[in-house]
């Protein structure tokens, strides 16, 4: 092959990848799904409380002393939550704290562990009954719509399901150990 020929294949070779190149840049650019839909930043409460009467009364048809009465309720289960959680978060610290030491205590991280599990069966329990007293605030009919709303709440936070409909086998190490007979 003559130089002639080499520079030519050299050139088209070069104008092929940068052409190549922009094409990926712009499928890139212009071909990507949208994302979620951008917040304009942290939701104050005002906005929040507005949002929630709003869920309320057009999924569960609340009058405005139901709405409120919710709200309140609402605040009083947030706060109760929250300082569980805050103790919870102590707790963990203090647990992993215990892993930097230099002869760690095992005792110790297990009764912290059993304190963080009676704090966090305290905030289930605080939920349970959190959902219970919406409910009592919820008229008859309401509550058909509750139970629908609670169903759907519960189906967009479960894991998808397997393909063959069957259970997925838990991660390595949850599995129950093997009993000797």
């Amino acid at each position: 092959m003559d130089i002639f020929k080499q520079k030519r294949n050299l050139v088209f070779v070069i104008i092929m990848l940068v052409a190549l190149n922009l094409a990926l840049i712009a499928l890139l650019w212009f071909g990507k799904p949208p994302g979620p839909p951008q917040q304009r930043g942290p939701i104050n409460g005002e906005e929040d409380m507005f949002r929630v009467q709003q869920l309320l009364k057009n999924e569960l048809g609340f009058d405005e002393q139901q709405a409120k009465e919710y709200l309140k309720l609402r605040f009083e289960h947030q706060t109760a939550a929250a300082q569980l959680d805050s103790e919870v978060r102590q707790l963990k610290k203090q647990m992993f704290d215990e892993v930097l030491e230099d002869t760690p205590l095992p005792i110790l991280s297990d009764s912290l562990l059993k304190l963080i599990q009676e704090k966090q069966a305290r905030i289930e329990l605080l939920t349970f009954e959190h959902f219970l007293d919406l409910k009592k605030i919820c008229k008859p009919d309401q509550q058909d719509n509750l139970k629908i709303l609670m169903n759907e709440m519960f189906r967009q936070n479960s894991p998808p399901p397997a393909e063959d409909g069957m259970r997925p086998p838990p991660p390595p190490g949850d599995e129950p150990p093997h009993r000797a007979n």
